[in-house]
């Protein structure tokens, strides 16, 4: 995996499964219940056969399969109605118990995991190429450094595990930290973290500005997304030209918006997002932070080692104009599904668990009197 390549920086705090940089859907095809059969359905199925009532054509109504009635304990869903004869040993329905408990913690982790650090203010990179482009419109200082800290983040904890990228500055005077995108590296991030604290604050702005720096980081062709990361808000007529230069172009454009201080940038952005088919991501950080800014990423003189972030600076949430992440809502739904579906198999339990042993006895007796 990239992760392991030469000095690449592991995060120990997660587990590997839960780190893997792709969305939750593609996600879930690999950890979700029903891949791993562990779906109320796909257990009943294994540890039981469902109760038939066939219906017989020459008599003109349902009859039951006999044989079963009274042999097993039975398991009604409550869902559809379904009647389940069961057959499982206890230790196999407990097995399921395990797996489900085991599912619901990798859920939770999954869970914590996109909605902290690099995540929360940028979403999951999905892509192996990408250009970010930086528009830090008319942010105050504090908010200029804020803005790199989490930049650097985004840098340190996804970027290393893509391959190739590229950052450009939206300005007048365009700045470029690559001609064209750069295999990532331990050393090609660090510069590039660099570059993004020699960055001046100040520097002249235009309403074209933001197109052309997009318009410049699409012409790479081996670009697979765009990302654009725009500070606060968004001017009326650079809206105007976003929405005629970025619709349909090249490759997806993804939108970031940090600390926007209107609704209508927010819903601006993600209707971009859709133009360029792209995702959207908000991030909108707590007040009592502004001011608390000074840089989180630090070099030891010898420019070799890279001092870990201080993510507590930067803290925040999705404001409630951009809606509930969908890649947080898929986990979310798939974490409620394996609470319920444990209540029911634990609930079997409690219910057969006596059944169960009774109709064993019964079955042996059965076969008992048939063989003698």
């Amino acid at each position: 995996g990239k992760q392991e390549k030469e000095g690449r920086p592991v995060v120990s705090q997660w587990r590997a499964d839960v780190q893997s940089l792709v969305s939750s859907s593609k996600w879930l095809q690999c950890y979700g219940l029903k891949r791993n059969q562990l779906s109320l359905s796909q257990i009943l199925s294994q540890i039981g056969f469902q109760h038939r009532k066939d219906y017989v054509t020459t008599l003109g109504k349902p009859v039951a399969s006999r044989y079963a009635d009274g042999l097993f304990p039975q398991y009604k869903r409550a869902q559809d109605g379904s009647v389940y004869n069961l057959t499982a040993k206890k230790e196999l329905i407990l097995h399921f118990v395990d797996c489900l408990m085991g599912a619901i913690e990798l859920y939770k982790q999954r869970m914590e995991w996109l909605t902290s650090e690099s995540r929360q203010i940028f979403g999951v990179i999905q892509e192996q190429c990408i250009v970010i482009v930086l528009d830090f419109g008319t942010a105050a200082p504090t908010e200029f450094d804020l803005c790199r800290d989490a930049l650097s983040m985004v840098l340190v904890e996804q970027v290393i595990q893509i391959a190739r990228f590229n950052l450009i500055r939206a300005a007048q005077d365009l700045r470029k930290w690559q001609q064209k995108c750069t295999p990532v590296s331990e050393h090609t991030v660090k510069s590039a973290v660099t570059w993004l604290w020699k960055l001046d604050h100040m520097t002249a702005v235009s309403h074209t500005s933001s197109a052309e720096a997009l318009l410049e980081a699409m012409g790479d062709e081996a670009v697979e997304a765009v990302y654009y990361f725009a500070v606060g808000d968004v001017p009326v007529d650079t809206k105007q030209l976003l929405l005629e230069k970025i619709s349909d172009g090249p490759c997806p454009v993804n939108t970031v918006s940090f600390n926007a201080r209107e609704d209508e940038t927010i819903i601006f952005l993600k209707d971009l997002s859709r133009l360029a088919s792209g995702r959207f991501h908000a991030f909108a950080q707590k007040n009592d932070c502004r001011d608390a800014a000074r840089p989180a990423l630090k070099y030891e003189e010898d420019g070799k080692s890279l001092i870990a972030l201080d993510s507590r600076k930067v803290k925040g949430r999705v404001p409630l104009v951009a809606g509930v992440r969908e890649d947080v809502f898929l986990i979310w739904k798939e974490l409620e599904e394996a609470r319920s579906t444990v209540r029911q198999v634990q609930k079997i339990l409690s219910e057969s668990s006596w059944a169960i042993l009774w109709s064993f006895s019964t079955v042996f007796a059965v076969a008992f009197s048939l063989c003698r």
